[in-house]
């Protein structure tokens, strides 16, 4: 670097054009224009005034959030809030506590079901402040359940003031019910106001008494296990300890749905399962038995439950108030040697036939046993009102007349000396019952089928066990339900004449032999040719006609066993007018097409039909009545 490069004289080259009019440094030329400025100088001294600085102002702080408020306020309210609790608890004037009120029970702890138990409840208020608007609530279960909506409910008692130190004293009476040895709890509510306070506070109470003695003691008796549709029978006993309670009471037998009541002895007061206990004394007691079958498959569990208590008074098939009750159980096994019955080819639970026609049976057989069964036998036993033993026919069995029964066993059936394992096969029957066409005498006609089947299973050794099985059917005949119709001669011309009316009475009768019929109707359609006329004077029975479908139809409603064989006879009667065409001239023309009778027979459950044939100009049962009469002429 040369001399005249140095640093240093460029600096003292500065220095020197610092001062220059011109800015020779940074070659900028110079902006703006220097004013002069006029000040005003007094002419006298003054007061100096000094002027006051205000820190604040110059450094104010930032306004404060509305989340710092609201924790403030809340912090403000917490502190006040400890300062009243604080204040609160220490100032016994005012202090109440749940704690020092005391609730005792004074009575027996032990009670027989049914009987009044008098209880004495003493409420005391140990608090330095009184209890005011003081209610006291007592319930208490209204029979056996323990559901909390199946209770008794006392009037609210208003006790009003308890004052500090002060003791109310109340007396009831309560019926408790249950089983022998259960505990029901009587629960006592206090509910009342802390003086200077509108909040309503609780005390509790519970009070539990042990029912030493069932007011009724039941019972059932039965299978604890059964094949699908066996007969069964089951037993309930109930006996009087103590006295009933008011109302009327009754047994009540819960079924299981697939449960099929036959019988019961006594027979219920009220449907199928309900038993009236007013004739029941300690002395003595009422026994029940019922007959039915189970339906269901293998390891199914069936639940019957029976109640003691008192009904509804609005229904007396629920029972409202329950004071004792149990269940049985049983169980649905295979049988180790199974029959079943088919009647025309089904198993069914019960069947309907027509008296005076074939019913075909067949006994299916089978061993359920993992072991062979030797030397079985099956009898058929049938019995009934309306059984025709000379029309009793088998196949491969042997039919005893005098027993009524048909025996199969490895004589008549060589596959009955030795079922292996799985093994089935069927045996086949056939019976005719009575006809009931003109019976009137026999009622709830039915043949009974009882099967019973046994075998031999081997065991160890030499030893046998036998096993057995039973089974029962039911074949119920429908009832004998006929109508019979006829016409005679009202008016016109006679024989009927072409284009000249003649005017017919027809009349409808009905015959029932055994059972009653419900719901029935009788329906017959007029030819284009007849016209209907109306009902025959002082006729009450409920006849009309359809113009649309120009049908006669006779809502008959219910029919009585016997109708048509007893002084009781149901008829109708009805006017029918023909106007024959010339193109009838010669014929017999129809008055009315086939007449149609049903109903539903209430022993069967069945429906019942039948039908009687067209009705003409022939009038065979008009004693009036002349051959030759029936033809149009011109």
């Amino acid at each position: 670097m040369s001399d005249n490069e140095h640093p240093l004289n460029k600096i003292e080259d500065i220095k020197r054009h610092l001062y220059d009019r011109e800015d020779t440094v940074t070659n900028r030329p110079r902006e703006g224009t220097l004013h002069p400025i006029a000040h005003h100088v007094p002419d006298t001294w003054q007061k100096e005034v000094k002027e006051e600085i205000n820190i604040k102002d110059n450094f104010k702080k930032p306004p404060m959030s509305p989340f710092k408020k609201f924790f403030m306020g809340a912090f403000v309210f917490f502190v006040a809030a400890l300062g009243f609790a604080y204040y609160m608890f220490s100032n016994e004037r005012v202090s109440v506590s749940n704690e020092k009120i005391e609730i005792t029970v004074i009575g027996n702890a032990f009670t027989k079901g049914g009987e009044e138990l008098p209880l004495q409840i003493e409420i005391r208020n140990n608090n330095n402040a009184n209890l005011e608007l003081a209610d006291l609530l007592i319930e208490y279960p209204k029979g056996a359940s323990d559901s909390p909506t199946d209770v008794v409910r006392m009037p609210r008692d208003t006790v009003g003031t308890i004052e500090s130190g002060g003791t109310v004293i109340r007396n009831i009476k309560v019926k408790l019910f249950g089983d022998e040895k259960s505990a029901r709890n009587i629960k006592i509510t206090l509910e009342y106001h802390p003086q200077g306070s509108n909040a309503i506070f609780t005390k509790v109470k519970e009070y539990p008494v042990t029912i030493s003695t069932s007011p009724l003691s039941l019972t059932i008796e039965g299978p604890d296990q059964t094949a699908s549709d066996q007969l069964i029978t089951f037993k309930v006993r109930a006996s009087l300890n103590t006295s009933l309670p008011e109302g009327e009471s009754v047994i009540q037998v819960s079924y299981p749905n697939n449960f099929i009541f036959e019988s019961a002895t006594p027979m219920p007061s009220l449907g199928k399962n309900i038993w009236s206990m007013g004739s029941l004394t300690q002395e003595e007691p009422l026994n029940i038995e019922i007959k039915g079958r189970l339906l269901g498959e293998d390891n199914d569990e069936q639940i019957f439950h029976v109640y003691a208590g008192t009904t509804s008074p609005s229904n007396q098939s629920v029972v409202n108030v329950v004071y004792n009750s149990l269940l049985k159980s049983v169980l649905i096994t295979k049988p180790f040697l199974e029959a079943r019955i088919l009647v025309n080819g089904q198993d069914l639970p019960s069947y309907t036939a027509n008296g005076g026609s074939n019913v075909s049976g067949q006994i299916y057989w089978m061993n359920n046993l993992p072991n062979r069964i030797t030397d079985a036998e099956v009898i058929l036993k049938l019995s009934g009102n309306v059984l025709d033993k000379e029309q009793v026919e088998t196949l491969d069995g042997y039919y005893d007349s005098t027993n009524s029964q048909i025996v199969w066993n490895k004589n008549t059936s060589e596959d009955l000396g030795s079922i292996e394992p799985g093994a089935s096969g069927y045996l086949s029957f056939n019976f005719k019952p009575v006809s009931l066409v003109g019976a009137s005498s026999i009622k709830d006609p039915q043949v009974v089928l009882d099967v019973s089947i046994k075998g031999r299973q081997p065991s160890e050794g030499f030893t046998y066990n036998e096993v057995n099985n039973f089974i029962n059917k039911t074949v119920k005949i429908s009832s004998d339900f006929q109508i019979a119709s006829s016409a005679s001669f009202l008016s016109g011309s006679l024989p009927p004449k072409a284009e000249t009316e003649t005017r017919y009475t027809v009349t409808w009768t009905l015959s029932n032999s055994s059972n009653n019929v419900t719901g029935a109707q009788a329906k017959a359609i007029l030819p284009i040719y007849v016209k209907w006329a109306g009902k025959t004077a002082g006729s009450n029975e409920n006849i009309s006609y359809n113009e649309s479908t120009r049908e006669v139809i006779w809502n008959i409603g219910s029919v009585r066993a016997n109708t048509g064989f007893d002084a009781m006879n149901r008829e109708a009667s009805f006017v029918l007018s023909l106007t024959p065409s010339l193109s009838q001239v010669g014929a017999v023309p129809q008055l009315m097409k086939e007449v149609s009778l049903s109903g539903t027979d209430s022993f069967t459950g069945t429906v019942v039909k039948s039908t009687r044939g067209p009705i003409t100009t022939s009038l065979r049962n008009d004693p009036s009545f002349a051959p030759g009469n029936e033809r149009v002429i011109k």
